[in-house]
This record gives structure tokens, sequence and C-alpha cells, in this order.
């Protein structure tokens, strides 16, 4: 990327002085540095405890601030949902980072600065790391001049930057390589021994032919057969695993709408009228969008026919330089269009620029005076023009460093590149073959145009936009009826009247957990906070939303622990339903063994299977009944009839008539022991993580520290 393209922000040019900065502090140095303060003095002193350890809520917080940031440096809004989502991931990580300490210690696993430094300056160093010393010719990752760097600035080193790349990049590292040792530990010991894969290449190469009779469950009405809580409870006691209940709530709410009216929408549109004719006879159009408070910042350049997305495009096209479209609908605004220009302009540019820069565009310093780069940049051009070759004095002097080796050449696909705007205007808007010195922001700039390509027609339009917003009296009108709704709704009972009364439907969400963003397509934290504040039948005040007020109210808790049979019985009921079907079907069987009287006994229906393998995953006109593959597989039914099998989709009788096997070539045994070893080890790491995270306590008083 070049220097002449603005995409790097000034954040981003901090952040990453700051990084290189700290780094060497770190490496050199070995230090650790102090914590920030705690911002929610009066509140818990931990966000939760994880293996017993407290975690902090100043150094939480400080982690948190911190990727925020990092993520506001690329360009990101951080909003409510993303700082979220932050809390998430700093959460997460916590507990991984608690998980591989414990974990590494007990085994006596170190990470080394040497071997840290290893690895940041290497192929494998962090992505965002790599790219903030990218050779500006090849992409690839300059390690020299990374190591340079540091070691220019290890003197202006901060503490408080130091912690900073201790916690984004450091720590990140050192974490990933514990992991890596641990890993590997646990993916060496996979093995997988000869016999398995003989019985199981043996298993596979089964064939089965067998007759049945299948019972659909359906033949037993589902009302006549009945499941108690206390036999789901016991269901439940026996596969707890399978039931673990976080602590969860639900709540009921009504909306009352905010958004703008049909008044509101034809206010915004009558204004835009207004302001039309003076749009027209306005010289500067630029100055008379901005004076009138446009959403669409005005864009001093062109964009091509074909580039054109807005509602208004067909007409924008056709209509005449001078001449104003609209107001016309676009998203959630009106908007006119003023054409003040019509070009034809090429798509693509090939064009070489030699950079006498005045500043230093990472670090904002000034490297010369404005006027000595613009003595420089004419001598340069009236050299070339005399005869110098440009690729040389490209190479010799230019301050862009991501072309000067190669001859100051740059390819620009489209108009749309973010490029300054005095050196976009040049080799867009200028012929084939011209050459000027052009000033920048960046300094002055030794232009050449070498060929252009895809000349299209483009326009430079103004646009004057306003956003359909909510009157005052629309937005007043929606919170007090939903505040009149929070007066009279006191319990469930007159919640559900007021309901009534209104003749709306209330939403619910079910399942919320503590630290869920939203609660049944309403996304608002606040809402889930208050919810767990507050006990079941309490009714909230008004939550401003925006665009709509809610009034809540808690209907249902249900506390961490194993699911009551009132939450599992949705899981557990269809399972001890058909379990009650099968022992009625068994009990009317009797000791009966023919087939064809027991399709007729029980409603069933006969059939054959002439040829099933022991791997196939579904049997033919039955589906996934693995039970009914194992019994055709299973020595003890040949030529006799099964016990009644309960399936997944019916009952089954099973009486197998032969079992072979199909004859196979040579297999490679080591090679499918070496290739099952390898998918071993490749889930090593999660799946040792995962099983390592469940046999550990994990505290979450994240709420209750105030997130």
């Amino acid at each position: 990327m070049s220097i002449i393209q603005q995409i790097r922000d000034k954040s981003a040019v901090l952040l990453t002085a700051m990084i290189a900065i700290s780094l060497i502090g770190f490496l050199v140095q070995d230090a650790f540095v102090g914590r920030s303060g705690n911002m929610f003095s009066g509140r818990a002193s931990s966000v939760g405890t994880i293996n017993g350890k407290k975690i902090d809520i100043n150094d939480f917080n400080t982690k948190v601030n911190q990727l925020e940031q990092s993520y506001r440096s690329q360009g990101m809004q951080t909003n409510e949902m993303m700082t979220q989502n932050t809390l998430e991931t700093v959460w997460n990580g916590e507990i991984q980072q608690e998980i591989l300490t414990y974990v590494t210690n007990k085994l006596g696993l170190v990470v080394t600065n040497k071997e840290i430094g290893a690895v940041l300056f290497s192929e494998d160093a962090p992505q965002q790391f790599k790219q903030m010393f990218q050779d500006k010719n090849t992409g690839a990752f300059d390690v020299n001049a990374a190591k340079n760097w540091f070691g220019n600035i290890k003197k202006n080193s901060k503490p408080e930057d130091a912690q900073m790349i201790m916690e984004q990049l450091i720590k990140p590292v050192q974490q990933g390589l514990l992991a890596e040792k641990y890993t590997s530990l646990i993916a060496q010991a996979s093995y997988v021994p000869k016999w398995m894969i003989e019985k199981s290449n043996a298993d596979n190469a089964s064939v089965s032919s067998f007759s049945y009779v299948n019972i659909p469950y359906t033949t037993i009405a589902d009302s006549t057969i009945k499941v108690s809580d206390e036999e789901i409870n016991e269901y439940v006691a026996k596969h707890e695993d399978d039931f673990k209940q976080e602590h969860v709530k639900g709540i009921a709410f009504v909306s009352f709408n905010a958004n703008p009216s049909a008044a509101d929408s034809q206010k915004i549109y009558n204004q835009l009228s207004s302001l039309k004719s003076e749009f027209l006879s306005a010289a500067d159009a630029k100055g008379f969008v901005t004076r009138n408070n446009t959403t669409l910042p005005f864009f001093d350049g062109y964009a091509h026919k074909s580039k054109l997305q807005m509602s208004a495009k067909d007409s924008i096209i056709s209509m005449s330089v001078g001449t104003v479209v609209g107001p016309y609908l676009d998203g959630g605004a009106f908007v006119m269009a003023k054409k003040l220009e019509t070009k034809t302009l090429p798509d693509s540019v090939k064009c070489r620029h030699i950079l006498i820069g005045v500043v230093e565009p990472q670090s904002g310093k000034q490297i010369r005076t404005d006027s000595a780069a613009k003595k420089l940049a004419d001598s340069v051009f009236m050299a070339i023009k005399g005869g110098a070759s440009f690729g040389a004095a490209a190479a010799a002097i230019s301050d862009d460093q991501g072309s000067k080796a190669k001859g100051g050449e740059y390819d620009f696909t489209s108009l749309d590149v973010n490029l300054a705007k005095g050196f976009s205007d040049f080799i867009f808007n200028k012929p084939k073959g011209s050459m000027e010195v052009v000033k920048t922001e960046f300094g002055y700039h030794i232009i050449e145009v070498l060929n252009q390509k895809n000349f299209e027609e483009s326009y430079k339009v103004a646009y004057l936009s306003k956003n359909i917003i909510s009157s005052e009296a629309t937005d007043v009108e929606a919170s007090s009826a939903a505040s009149r709704f929070a007066a009279a709704a006191k319990d469930q009972k007159s919640f559900d009247d007021e309901v009534a009364k209104l003749k709306t439907t209330k939403g619910a969400a079910e399942n919320i957990k503590e630290m869920d963003f939203s609660a049944g397509g309403l996304a608002s934290r606040a809402i889930v906070k208050w919810a767990f504040e507050n006990k079941v039948g309490t009714v909230s005040e008004s939550f401003d939303l925006k665009d709509q007020y809610v009034v809540a109210i808690v209907t249902s808790e249900i506390k961490e622990g194993i699911q009551p049979a009132s939450v599992a019985r949705v899981l557990v009921e269809p399972t001890l339903r058909n379990k009650k079907k099968a022992e009625v079907v068994a009990k009317k069987a009797g000791n009966e063994k023919d087939f064809t009287k027991l399709a007729n006994l029980l409603g069933g229906k006969p059939g054959n299977v002439d040829s099933l393998k022991f791997a196939d995953p579904f049997v033919p006109n039955l589906g996934t009944e693995t039970k009914v593959i194992g019994a055709a597989f299973n020595k003890k039914n040949l030529s006799n009839v099964s016990e009644l099998i309960g399936g997944q989709n019916g009952m089954y009788f099973v009486k197998v008539n032969q079992i072979g096997a199909i004859p196979s070539a040579a297999v490679d045994i080591e090679g499918q022991k070496k290739a099952l070893e390898s998918q071993l080890k490749q889930f090593a790491g999660y799946s040792t993580f995962e099983a390592l995270k469940k046999s550990i306590k994990i505290v979450d008083n994240r709420r209750e520290a105030g997130y």
C-alpha cells in the first residue's frame, strides 16, 4: 500500500508505534507493569472465580478497555453489542488461560522470552503484527525492519504502553506456545491398536439379510399414554450430564412503536421540497448542502455510471447538468440530487510518481520544509523532462517506500480508491502521457500518467439528504403510552388485562442467560440485567429502545442445576412415552413368533432387507435405526425372532436370515492406522480443553460486578 492512500487513520498509527515501543521493553527487561484503577468502585472486587482463582475486576476491565481500543484503532465502532462481545471474548480468554496455566504448571511446562522472540520475528508471528512491518514491495514480513525499529525506540517505552502490549500481543503468543506444548504432549499419546483397525474392517465388510415387522409408534395414540413428573425426574437423575441447567429467566413484553409516523415522513419530505428551487439555483452546491446539514457529506469527485446504486439511479443518469431530482426515498431518508458535472473517465489507470515528502506519514514528523520540498520536486521534474530516468530517480529519491523499487509505478482500478484528492484528480482526469508536479497533504509528487482503460460516463453529484426520524410528538406519544401501561400493570394478571384492553399481542423470551445481550429479539442488555435483578411477577418501567418503548414482566426463573420436569419434559416425554408404548406392544405380542401373525395382531408391516452393510447409516424403508442394524448383525437372531426393539421411528421384531461378508481387496492397515491416529491428534487440543473446562468450577459474577 502507498502512503498516498489515506487508509491509515491516526489512531491506528499511534497504536502501531505504541506496540513497537512497548515490545522492546518487554523483550529486554522482562517487565511486568502496574494495573489500572477500578472504574466500578463500590461494586464487587472480582468478576468471578475460575478453578478457585479470583478474576480481579481491575485487571478484567483493563483488558476489556484495551481490546476495545484495539477495535477502535482498526476503524471499528464500539457499541453496546460489541462491548458485550468483548466481555465474552475476555472472559473466555480468562477461562482458557487459567486452564492452561493450571495444567502446564502441573507438568512444569514454561515458555522463555527467547521462544517468544523466535515467534514474533518469524512468519509465525500474529498477522496484525506482521502487517506493521510489511515490505511494501513484496508484502512479506520484514523481520529486520521490526528488529531495527525496536532497537531504535527502546529508550521511549512507557509502562502503560508495555501493559497494553503485554495483554494484546505477548501473552497471546505465550499462551499459544504453552498450548502448543501441552497439546503436543496429548497428541503424541494418540494410539490406535492394529487389532482395532482389523476388527473395524471386518465389521464394515459384513452384510446381513433379515426380515422384520415394523409397528409404528402412531398405532398407539399419544393421549392414551401418560408420563408423570416423577418419571421424568427419575429419568433426568439417571442422565444428569444431559440436563444441566444454567440460571435462566423468561419475560413477556409489550412494545410501543416509536418509529416515524406518516406525518413525520411527510414533514421531512416537505422540508426538502421547500429547498428544491434554492438548491437548483445555488452556485456553491457543496456549501448549500453543508449549510443545510445533509446526512450524505459532499463528495468532491466522480462516480462511474455503472457504480451508481441509489434508488433514483436512472433519473440521475438521464438528468441534465445543473438540474435537481427528488425528493426521492432512499433507505431511511429522503434525498435530492443535483448533477454538477459529467465526464468520461477511465476506470483503470497505470501511473508512476516520485514523492518528495514534507512529513513522515506514520509519525507526522516533518522531514523537510514545504519550500525545500517544492524546490527539490521542481528540480527532479526538470531533470526528467531533460531525459533523466524516471525509474532511477524514483528509486533514489522517492519517499514512497511502496513504489520506489518499482520505478514509482502503481495500478488503480477504480475511482473509488481512497487516494489523496490532488493525486486522484490528476491521474483520472489528465490524458495519457501527462506529467506534472502535484501537491497533496503528503508533499509534492512528480506524476506521469502511463495508461488509462475502460472509459465510462461519470458524474459529480451533490446530495441533500435528510433522515426520516420520529418527531417529538410521535416519540412522546409512544413513551406516554408505555408509561401508562407500566403504571397500570403491577402483576401478571393486570399485565394481561392491560394487554387485552389494548387489543395488542405480547412478545415472549425464554431461557435468557445472565450475560445475554438481547432477549426475544430485543437488543437490550438493560432489559436482561433488569430481569435478573427482579423476581418473577415484577413489571418493569418503560425501556427506551430508540425505535420502540418496551414494558416487560418476569414470567419464569430456573436456577442453575439440573432441569426440573417442567423444562425437561419437552425432551424426555417422547422417549418415555415410546418406551411405554413398546411395553404395551410387547405385552400384547406375548410369545407369538410368527411374523405374519405379529403383523396382523399389532397392526404392523412386515418387510425384508436383502443386503444391509454393517457400515450403512440407515435401513432401507426404515430410516436411521441403529438398534435394528445392531440386531441384524446379532447372531443370536439367526433364524430366531428377536425381542421387541424400541427404535427411533417405530417398534420392530427382527429375524436374521444370513450374515456374510463382502469380498474386498487388500487394505493398507498401517495407512489406516496412521490416518486415524492423525485425526485423533488434530482433535487432541480441543477435546482436552473442553474436558478440562467441564472438570473445573467456574463462577461467573460479571452481572453482580456491573457488566
